[in-house]
């Protein structure tokens, strides 16, 4: 079968990754299911990938399918992706498990099956990984297939009707005028540069706005909103409306000022995780479901 593959790394590993999860007596199946999909005589990265996306289990689909996210090269911070995971709903609590260590098993199967490459790793853990860029163009190319997520194009707009959308890269109002109102659409996530400053997870599970310096009141309509994230923004001030969002698990305001204010999340009961530079007071309440408190200097 390696002599099938032609040589080409990527298909090798992925290869020997699905094979890793199958019993040697089982290895016969595999090369019959490889050998009915043969190209041109020759084992290709996208038939692999069939194969082995195939016996995914469906959260591990899911999270392998919302990798397609991402900018090509681009180094996924795994602690942030976990909470996205969490926060669209992909991730179902176990008895044993919290959601963020069910949701870092998927990671840690997708890497065991070299469908991902684990990029920075301390004391065991993963911190960091990469999806190939072949892999990439075949995952965004099975996400749209089932309409998963829609990444805008500048040069090609798209006219899909998706519940997810993705910028990359510079933003500015041809986004606006080139999108009508999506009401099908729940997530919006925005990865790169927009004058002058960066944005990584700029993320609302329902409905989606811009600004400048400041979030405007009307943030706290977005009462479904489950991942709010405006890290190396000038942000340092959230307003009092920000008490309606009662379902808002991760709040990660590591921007490039610190919270001077007091920052009142004493009635987000559902806070998980709250990451930022708080210089004045921050306060939480009984915080029942509280796993990350992280002030950043």
């Amino acid at each position: 079968m390696v002599q099938k593959c032609g040589g080409l790394p990527l298909a090798i590993v992925v290869l020997s990754g699905l094979l890793s999860r199958k019993r040697t007596n089982e290895w016969h199946e595999v090369c019959a299911s490889l050998w009915r999909r043969l190209k041109d005589d020759s084992i290709h990265v996208s038939t692999v990938f069939d194969l082995s996306f195939k016996e995914l289990r469906h959260e591990s689909k899911l999270c392998f399918l919302y990798l397609s996210i991402y900018p090509e090269d681009y180094e996924i911070n795994a602690e942030k992706l976990i909470h996205l995971l969490v926060a669209e709903g992909f991730i179902q609590e176990d008895e044993e498990m919290m959601m963020e260590d069910m949701a870092r098993y998927y990671i840690d199967e997708l890497i065991d099956r070299s469908l991902v490459k684990a990029e920075r790793i301390e004391r065991g853990k993963v911190m960091s990984c990469k999806i190939h860029d072949l892999l990439r163009d075949v995952i965004i190319k099975k996400a749209k297939e089932l309409n998963f997520v829609n990444i805008y194009n500048e040069k090609h707009h798209s006219s899909a009707i998706c519940r997810r959308e993705v910028v990359h890269h510079l933003m500015n109002n041809s986004y606006l005028c080139d999108r009508s109102v999506n009401k099908r659409m729940r997530s919006f996530l925005y990865i790169g540069e927009r004058t002058g400053f960066e944005l990584e997870g700029f993320f609302f599970v329902v409905g989606f706005f811009f600004f400048k310096i400041y979030l405007p009141d009307v943030i706290g309509d977005l009462i479904h909103l489950r991942y709010l994230g405006i890290p190396d923004t000038p942000v340092n001030i959230l307003p009092a409306s920000i008490s309606n969002i009662r379902f808002l698990q991760t709040l990660d305001a590591s921007g490039y000022y610190p919270f001077q204010y007091t920052t009142d999340l004493s009635k987000l009961t559902s806070l998980r995780h709250v990451i930022g530079q708080f210089v004045g007071e921050c306060l939480i309440g009984d915080g029942v479901n509280l796993q990350t408190l992280r002030s950043i200097s």
